[in-house]
């Protein structure tokens, strides 16, 4: 069982996961151009938003007020999201996850993930229709 952290640790295990979940996203061949090429996300601004995100879903801390589907859905107009990137991102997040556990928030940031990628995945296919 890992061990139960204080808010204050789990804050910062957070902000490490997501730094160790970017790196493997943007190696990896198939959801890297996506993210740098088709969304042309800018690494400064955009991790601190993703860490903001899972602080806000595992802590909830209220310092992440965007709205998510909007930019996802200007990046699926430009080049739409298929089945393998939602199995991708999620196989890389579970992975990192088991690498960079979140203690006591661990199975709750995995089971978000998964909740994530699915209203994602349905939310894109009805914005298509």
């Amino acid at each position: 069982m890992a061990p139960t952290l204080k808010p204050d640790d789990t804050s910062r295990q957070i902000d490490q996961f997501v730094d160790a979940f970017y790196e493997r996203v943007l190696a990896d061949p198939l959801l890297s151009p996506l993210f740098l090429d088709v969304a042309g996300i800018e690494l400064s601004e955009h991790l601190p938003r993703i860490k903001a995100y899972w602080r806000k879903m595992l802590l909830g801390h209220r310092d992440y007020q965007r709205h998510m589907m909007r930019k996802h859905r200007d990046v699926d107009a430009r080049q739409p999201f298929a089945d393998e990137h939602y199995e991708r991102w999620l196989a890389l997040f579970e992975e990192t996850l088991k690498k960079h556990p979140l203690g006591s928030s661990t199975e709750r940031a995995a089971a978000l993930a998964r909740r994530v990628a699915g209203n994602m995945r349905q939310n894109m296919q009805r914005f298509r229709a």
